[in-house]
């Protein structure tokens, strides 16, 4: 991908200020997502601009300003195509962790890194940039709501007794007399038999994917993301805003986005062309640790200059009374 020069230098967006490092995190993360747009367009894959990057697309035409990541996502026959084939079909150097090492709740969404840590290798900051830091991109998996009410609150019921499992149980606890109980409830309530010999934790993810996963594009008429929807969130979108993309400028190119993206957008983020720096579910910006480990590394020959972030560096100062409501 080519950027002018001008894309790479310290900009003020809404008042907030972005640093030439944080322009190359984006570019970055935009090689990433061409090399998994190219995937998907050779699969006949469906994808759609996600969370704060669908805000970004539809409101700024870009990424929002405070944000350093990209979401997308799929609906479930197109996310479980894509993970079938993504690991042989990305370039060498991207990763994919595998759901032993991720942490519970992370083992619902699928993450491609374009490296598994910290990079300086030439052909690698030629192509990404000059940004020496993993970037990865989130793919979250949209299913089906049942089109019968009871129907849907057995499902979110029964998913919510295997979600609790799956985050709770640990192979350190799994043969607990407690533990024990709550796995037998299971087999008996979803008839399934579990290895007790073997790790709990391992067997009950694939089981809650499959309750995630129980309907059907053909009999459902919404979606939603089943770990948030089963635990409460009000998200749920008619299944018509996802049957097609539209594609929106972003930062120079196009991606795409729910076919009624005005919808999608609505419902996750009310009236949502106001800015309103708010929310986010990391630190900003979300490549500080592996920052460290670099500087870490040239403990004794120090790197001759660090980009530092601060809360009074990324703060517009401006008089309270001028404030207006400004995600």
């Amino acid at each position: 991908m080519q950027f002018p020069d001008s894309f790479f230098e310290d900009e003020v967006r809404n008042g907030f200020y972005v640093p030439s490092l944080m322009k190359r995190a984006w570019a970055a993360q935009l090689e990433a997502l061409a090399d998994i747009s190219r995937i998907c367009a050779e699969h006949n894959i469906l994808w759609f601009a996600d969370r704060g990057t669908l805000l970004g697309a539809v409101r700024h035409g870009g990424y929002i300003p405070w944000d350093d990541d990209l979401d997308i996502c799929m609906l479930r026959d197109d996310y479980t195509r894509f993970n079938l084939i993504a690991k042989n079909a990305l370039p060498q150097n991207y990763y994919i962790p595998p759901a032993s090492i991720k942490r519970a709740p992370d083992r619902l969404h699928t993450t491609i890194w374009n490296a598994q840590g910290v990079c300086l290798e030439k052909e690698h900051l030629e192509k990404y940039h000059g940004f020496p830091y993993a970037v990865g991109i989130d793919i979250f998996v949209l299913d089906y709501i049942a089109p019968d009410s009871e129907d849907e609150e057995l499902r979110v019921g029964l998913a919510q007794l295997v979600h609790n499992a799956a985050m709770s149980i640990t192979d350190e606890n799994q043969n607990t007399e407690e533990k024990q109980e709550l796995v037998s409830m299971i087999e008996e309530l979803l008839n399934v038999t579990f290895d007790r010999n073997s790790s709990l934790k391992e067997q009950l993810f694939p089981l809650l994917e499959n309750v995630l996963s129980l309907y059907t594009a053909e009999e459902a008429d919404e979606v939603a993301y089943m770990p948030n929807w089963i635990l409460g969130s009000s998200w749920k979108f008619p299944h018509a805003c996802y049957r097609d993309a539209a594609l929106l400028p972003f930062e120079g190119i196009r991606i795409p986005v729910p076919v009624l993206y005005d919808t999608a957008a609505r419902i996750q983020f009310g009236d949502y062309e106001i800015p309103f720096r708010a929310g986010g579910g990391h630190n900003y910006p979300y490549f500080r640790p592996q920052e460290e480990l670099l500087v870490n590394a040239f403990e004794e020959n120090p790197i001759p200059f660090q980009y530092r972030f601060s809360a009074d560096d990324l703060r517009r100062n401006i008089p309270a009374d001028s404030i207006t409501a400004s995600v």
